[in-house]
């Protein structure tokens, strides 16, 4: 905080400075063409001003320069701060299609294992769709394993448990099937 501080400070500073150059201008211009113009003394004196007044445009141009460079320490700091969120926003992205991946193999796994139950259900004590059943069980608990594993590389713990979980309920139910009735 205290170097943000710093800067601060120093786009403040440059400003203020600029500022009170402009009141100081602003100032003299009124204070020169007040001088009634009726004497030897006043027109010295106004004379003096006037060329007092002259020099400043020199002045408020070192101090323009000085806010100037003061805004371009700040975009400088902006440009740093920027540059690391694009890297970031590219990190993002990428780990949002990761994980729409996982969640959409993940997805078509639990559909798939809804048909399964659906079949099984269907099929009443039939053997050869008790076979069939078995077989596409050992696809869907090889396929959560697969995303269990990819999920879990990746760095997606909640996937990788839910996938965990379906490869245990279809090895649950392939060991259920295999028992005689």
């Amino acid at each position: 905080m205290a170097k943000a501080d710093k800067q601060a400070s120093d786009i403040v500073r440059a400003a203020q400075a600029l500022e009170d150059e402009i009141a100081r201008l602003e100032a003299l211009s009124r204070s020169v063409r007040k001088i009634r113009l009726s004497s030897e003394k006043a027109l010295a004196r106004a004379a003096a001003e006037l060329n007092e007044t002259l020099a400043l445009p020199d002045q408020l141009a070192q101090r323009l320069q000085e806010v100037a460079a003061a805004l371009g320490r700040m975009q400088e700091r902006q440009q740093a701060a920027l540059a690391p969120l694009a890297a970031f926003a590219g990190e993002l992205q990428q780990r949002a299609q990761l994980f729409g991946e996982h969640m959409q193999r993940f997805g078509a796994l639990g559909q798939a294992a809804g048909e399964v139950n659906a079949e099984l259900a269907a099929s009443q004590g039939d053997r050869a769709g008790f076979a069939r059943a078995e077989a596409r069980l050992q696809e869907l608990s090889d396929g959560a394993r697969a995303v269990f594993e990819a999920a879990r590389a990746a760095d997606f713990p909640e996937i990788a448990r839910e996938a965990d979980v379906l490869k245990q309920r279809m090895a649950a139910l392939r060991k259920r099937l295999a028992r005689p009735s």
